[in-house]
């Protein structure tokens, strides 16, 4: 059903091109992605961050189709696999919530958090731009619809300076993070292979690996949305009349995360945790190899 929304949409934005161009071609290129979010990130309280998002690498590949107007100017549209997301850290205070049994969380200590995740959102990309040639060069500017058909994560969370009310001293824990953000559960976690630790005469349960949403709140929202748009930049350099490369920008218009996952590592609200609405966009740099017919 997706793939035919896709299609749809791009003959009918393509369609007013193909009735004014004087000549249609295609094409085909493939490349790598330099991609992170940009938007705010949370502080202690001297204004030190502790959160940051920085770029990840990840590939794009499809289909071209060229409406030239002139010899100089004209209109492309794409159809692209493409991989965006970033790398987030978060360093600070915060929380670590315990079950006495899978299913059952009844303890919340305080701990200092260090995590790290890396982020991979696969897209299609609908890019529509006018480019203009100048010699070799190429000049190209437009906007970009994008459909995310999978969200996966991983990286690990540690906890250490782990402390308890009653001043237990407790080893660092640290879990493999492994989230599928489409599939995964409520407070997903695997405790085949867990181990137990014992607080004030009470055995809790450290699973090994952990979901997308075991610190998420109750929501049937997905932490990202499906549906991207951008705008776009881009700058080509013709070898000889097909073979190009390209370098373009991507900027993201829509906030990438809903506000029901959105979650802030620093605190609960009465052993809730706190979501928070923060606008969180795409960028992303492309470099391209290309062949235009």
């Amino acid at each position: 059903m997706i793939n035919r929304r896709i299609l749809s949409l791009w003959l009918m934005l393509a369609l007013p091109f193909c009735l004014t161009a004087q000549e249609i071609s295609g094409g085909f290129k493939t490349g790598l992605n330099f991609s992170r979010f940009d938007g705010p990130i949370a502080e202690d309280g001297n204004g030190n961050a502790l959160e940051s998002f920085k770029y990840t690498t990840g590939f794009h590949v499809g289909a071209l189709v060229n409406f030239r107007l002139t010899d100089y100017f004209g209109f492309r549209t794409e159809l692209l696999y493409s991989q965006k997301g970033t790398d987030y850290t978060y360093s600070g205070d915060s929380y670590l919530r315990l079950y006495n049994v899978p299913g059952d969380r009844n303890i919340v200590l305080s701990t200092d958090r260090n995590t790290t995740i890396s982020v991979t959102n696969s897209h299609v990309d609908i890019p529509i731009m006018a480019y203009i040639r100048l010699g070799r060069f190429e000049f190209a500017g437009g906007a970009n619809a994008a459909v995310l058909l999978g969200s996966v994560a991983t990286g690990e969370v540690a906890h250490r300076n782990i402390r308890t009310a009653v001043g237990q001293s407790i080893d660092d824990i640290i879990i493999t993070y492994d989230a599928n953000y489409f599939q995964d559960a409520y407070q997903t976690g695997d405790f085949s292979d867990s181990r137990n630790i014992n607080i004030v005469n009470t055995t809790y349960v450290i699973p090994e690996v952990i979901g997308g949403y075991y610190d998420a709140s109750n929501s049937d929202e997905n932490l990202y949305r499906r549906f991207d748009v951008g705008l776009n930049a881009q700058v080509a350099f013709y070898l000889n009349q097909g073979l190009f490369f390209s370098t373009r920008l991507n900027y993201g218009l829509i906030d990438v995360t809903n506000e029901g996952q959105d979650i802030d590592y620093r605190s609960l609200n009465n052993g809730q945790v706190i979501t928070r609405d923060n606008f969180d966009r795409n960028i992303s740099i492309q470099a391209s190899l290309g062949f235009s017919f």
